[in-house]
């Protein structure tokens, strides 16, 4: 192999990047539970669920790593490496259920803020529609990975139309999520100057968090097929891309707080509609929880 650093670096920088962003998961997660306990034991069971595969996702990760450079002993070794490890199957795999739960979670949230709307079914459907099919394919290619060694995968036909679809219907279902939010919190603007203050930070944040995946992904696509079947450089965003879904979701609830304190007349309504499950703080240092609506 003419230049070993395509392979041996990506993994390893993937990995000290994925430890530190675990890290900001565990402080979110803390915060989260700290803050709302009132939250609907569905939004609870769902953030401990991404934070336990989450830390399953990191030991596959570290144990991948342990077995390249330890096992192998890279770059001695590096042909023999090229046999796909157990871990690394497993943390693609945890990181294709991850993003469809985080997309899901999205989805929701665009059911309900919609609030009716005409478009409300069909963009939910299509959300829900795209997040399912970056599953089936990412599924896909994890069974072929474990039919042969990733440098035969890496070339293969199939896999590879797999997992183009896959990055594809990631960054498709990102920005159909992403233009949602903003289109349907624009619709809530009402002309006072604390509540249009509130929609355009949440507009922001909403922009922010769905471009961050989705550049992710992106990223992940041309860096996969720019460099050579033997080179590892997509594995570096796909390493990282199920923390920083799981963290984006976790700032997301976070930010209820934030942003009441900054604008205390209005937030409350806003973030019930954008939340219908949440717990939100009042005035008088209680808590209100709103309840899940209909259409």
């Amino acid at each position: 192999m003419d230049n070993l650093a395509t392979f041996e670096g990506p993994p390893l920088a993937g990995a000290m990047i994925s430890f530190a962003l675990w890290g900001i998961t565990c402080s979110q997660t803390m915060y989260y539970f700290r803050v709302y306990p009132g939250d609907h034991r569905f939004l609870k069971a769902l953030v401990a669920i991404l934070f336990i595969m989450e830390s399953v996702h990191l030991a596959s990760v570290a144990q991948t790593v342990h077995v390249d450079f330890i096992v192998y002993k890279m770059p001695e070794k590096t042909f023999e490496a090229l046999n796909i490890t157990l871990g690394t199957g497993f943390f693609e795999l945890i990181t294709t259920i991850i993003v469809t739960a985080v997309q899901s979670f999205y989805a929701w949230r665009v059911y309900h803020l919609s609030n009716g709307h005409r478009w409300q079914k069909p963009l939910v459907t299509f959300i829900l529609a795209t997040s399912l099919v970056q599953l089936g394919t990412g599924l896909t290619v994890v069974a072929i990975e474990f039919m042969g060694p990733p440098v035969e995968f890496m070339r293969a036909v199939v896999p590879r139309i797999s997992y183009s679809v896959e990055s594809t219907m990631v960054i498709t279902c990102d920005l159909t999520i992403s233009i949602s939010l903003v289109y349907f919190l624009n619709k809530m603007r009402t002309g006072f100057r604390t509540s249009e203050n509130v929609i355009n930070r949440l507009i922001i944040f909403s922009m922010s968090t769905g471009m961050l995946t989705g550049i992710l992904a992106i990223c992940q696509l041309v860096t996969y097929y720019t460099f050579p079947p033997t080179s590892e450089l997509y594995g570096v965003f796909e390493i990282i891309s199920g923390k920083v879904y799981v963290n984006s979701m976790l700032a997301t609830l976070n930010s209820r707080t934030t942003v009441q304190r900054m604008f205390e007349k209005r937030t409350t309504d806003i973030i019930g509609e954008i939340f219908p499950m949440a717990q939100v703080s009042t005035n008088n240092n209680a808590t209100e929880t709103v309840s899940l609506r209909g259409p």
